[in-house]
């Protein structure tokens, strides 16, 4: 225990080094990875250049029509999840709030109420459900 301590010490004394030390380190490992594939990362470049089209300037109040503008951009498609997680229940449990917040009397009695003392920054959250759309009674809950 004592030498984790003493560990801890140490890197907080030494915290600006280490921080130096460490963006050193990665800034070498970047330039030997970029000086061994400098041609691969020159292709790269050159069919990012080929890639990207520049807009035409407006000169002489002339504007570009938009259905050409429309035209040429390109549409990137992300997929969506949109499966719904199966409800599940959470139960009672005590929650640490951000610092300066308490706990309302209502959540200390409920925490009492449930044989729970909560502390200095604590508050008690009661049981519900989550995931999906949750059905109770036949009801669905939103």
């Amino acid at each position: 225990m004592e030498e984790k301590q003493t560990f801890i010490k140490w890197v907080k004394a030494h915290k600006k080094e280490l921080v130096v030390a460490g963006v050193s380190v990665a800034a070498l490992i970047g330039i030997i990875v970029g000086v061994k594939h400098k041609d691969s990362i020159l292709v790269l470049w050159d069919s990012l250049k080929k890639d990207v089209v520049e807009l035409p300037t407006q000169s002489a109040g002339k504007s570009i029509p938009m259905a050409e503008s429309i035209a040429e951009m390109k549409i990137i498609e992300f997929p969506i999840n949109r499966n719904l997680q199966n409800p599940f229940d959470v139960h009672d449990h005590i929650r640490n709030l951000p610092n300066g917040n308490h706990a309302s009397l209502e959540k200390l009695a409920s925490a009492a109420e449930h044989g729970y003392t909560l502390q200095p920054g604590q508050t008690w959250v009661e049981g519900y459900a989550k995931g999906g759309k949750a059905v109770q009674n036949g009801k669905v809950l939103l």
